[in-house]
């Protein structure tokens, strides 16, 4: 049991400190986490129906709707309907919005780069090896 107890009282400290890490990695973002995170999604598969992206992202509909939407207006995500079953709608990243994801990603990777150089080197390397550790350790719970 002591080791649930140490990870109940570790989990607060580890959201706000991971907060902390996702505001200063994605400052002057002008989407959303979430958004940023879904166009990340859409990307990655190359294109997805609506159902097929809230369920990978654990979102509901509505939501996943409304968030499609904001980045069809924004110009980062197209529509289009499928050929094959006209009452499916193919989600995928526009040029901009690839383009937007380099860009962003450039800048993550350098706020990474700062971040690191503020530790001597045996921190940094202790602190890759846990997060590769963790990611690890979580995936398998997929």
């Amino acid at each position: 049991m002591e080791k649930i107890e140490r990870i109940a009282r570790l989990y607060p400290a580890i959201m706000r400190a991971m907060g902390r890490l996702r505001s200063m990695l994605h400052e002057g973002m002008d989407l959303s986490y979430n958004q940023f995170k879904m166009l990340l999604s859409i990307h990655d598969k190359g294109q997805c129906s609506l159902n097929s992206l809230a369920c990978d992202l654990n979102i509901a509909m509505s939501s996943a709707s409304e968030m499609v939407e904001k980045l069809v207006n924004l110009g980062f995500v197209g529509r289009s309907v499928d050929a094959e079953n006209r009452r499916r709608v193919i989600i995928y990243a526009t040029d901009q919005g690839k383009a937007l994801i380099r860009e962003l990603g450039d800048g993550i990777v350098e706020n990474y780069r700062v971040l690191l150089n503020r530790l001597p080197e045996k921190d940094q390397e202790r602190l890759v090896d846990a997060l590769e550790t963790l990611v690890d350790i979580l995936d398998t719970f997929e």
